[in-house]
């Protein structure tokens, strides 16, 4: 088994999950930035076209925040949502 890592470092991407059957339109958004004092593992998810909810982590190093960026983008992506370029 292959394991997916998509974050190396400060980076950003936008995942989306279309199923017109299931009635299913989610996006789901990561970015790891630098904070004054910390790293910041940002996330904003929700339904596409409505108020999407967010949640910041900090993190001391930055091993930490993309280790745990990594493991949301694997279980995401297992989930069916497709990364798209469009921010």
């Amino acid at each position: 088994m292959q394991i997916i890592t998509r974050f190396t470092g400060f980076s950003r991407c936008q995942l989306v999950l279309i199923n017109p059957s299931m009635n299913r339109r989610r996006i789901y958004f990561l970015e790891i930035c630098q904070g004054l004092f910390h790293v910041v593992l940002f996330r904003a998810w929700g339904r596409i076209g409505y108020r999407v909810r967010c949640k910041e982590e900090w993190y001391p190093k930055i091993e930490d925040a993309v280790k745990e960026a990594n493991r949301l983008y694997r279980e995401k992506t297992r989930k069916g949502y497709q990364e798209t370029n469009h921010y």
